[in-house]
């Protein structure tokens, strides 16, 4: 799992996301569609944030316009060699963004996903706050009701090995190779969540279906608390153990 970049725009380095990564998983663009579907379903449910979104990059449409036939767009990015030639088994790339929100609280998504290839971590989706408009994101939409819902909400859509919700301070606080660095809200599945303890310093909930989410804090992470920091890194410590797995990991 790749470090995202690190931002240097003061206020794009306020952003706060979640990403969600798995393993090589062959699917079709109409199974993606359909968790596609599931996901923003589940978000439009959290919060208005969430409620109109627009898809696509060279032809940006209305998804509620487009989502009867998304899988035809998703189709539509399927990575391509040197050649312009379809290689489906590296997988496709999809996204949308918010729309009709005040600039700071916007949100984009991203979406790697289908790809067969024996990496690590070769499928991934992340939802971020969006600061291109030199605005920091709203307080109102990064809190932890909204960011835990919005992290459950992706595990159930996509089935992930893993999720975290972090922020770029917290990322760029840190130089490590461990594919499970501090976060603000950590999730592990099932199979993973039975080779830990979580430590009693976080807030850590058993999931119905096995798996596990801990939470550094329920109030919204900031790296100038000693308190957050200290959980937080408790919480990367209690995972180390997952990094002494051999990954690629059937699970």
């Amino acid at each position: 799992m790749s470090k995202p970049n690190v931002i240097e725009d003061k206020n794009e380095s306020k952003n706060f996301f979640i990403s969600a990564d798995w393993e090589a998983r062959a699917e079709t663009p109409d199974e993606l569609a359909a968790r596609f579907l599931r996901m923003s379903d589940s978000l439009k449910a959290i919060d208005p944030a969430f409620g109109l979104w627009t898809c696509g990059v060279k032809r940006p449409e209305r998804f509620e316009e487009v989502r009867d036939r998304n899988a035809k767009e998703i189709a539509a990015g399927v990575t391509r060699d040197d050649w312009r030639e379809p290689e489906p088994e590296f997988g496709y790339r999809f996204g949308a963004f918010t729309r009709n929100t005040p600039k700071d609280c916007r949100f984009t998504l991203h979406c790697h996903a289908g790809s067969i290839l024996g990496l690590p971590f070769a499928n991934d989706v992340t939802l971020a706050t969006d600061a291109l408009y030199r605005s920091p994101p709203n307080a109102a939409v990064v809190t932890y009701r909204i960011f835990r819902a919005a992290l459950l909400a992706i595990v159930d859509a996509w089935d992930p090995v893993m999720a975290d919700a972090k922020s770029h301070p917290l990322l760029e606080s840190y130089e490590s190779s461990s594919y499970f660095a501090p976060a603000w809200i950590q999730y592990l599945s099932p199979w993973l969540a039975q080779k830990i303890t979580p430590p009693p310093t976080v807030l850590a909930e058993h999931l119905p279906h096995g798996g596990l989410l801990m939470s550094a804090t329920t109030e919204t992470f900031d790296v100038d608390n000693p308190r957050h920091m200290a959980a937080a890194r408790d919480m990367a410590s209690a995972m180390e153990p997952l990094d002494r797995l051999t990954w690629p990991s059937k699970g």
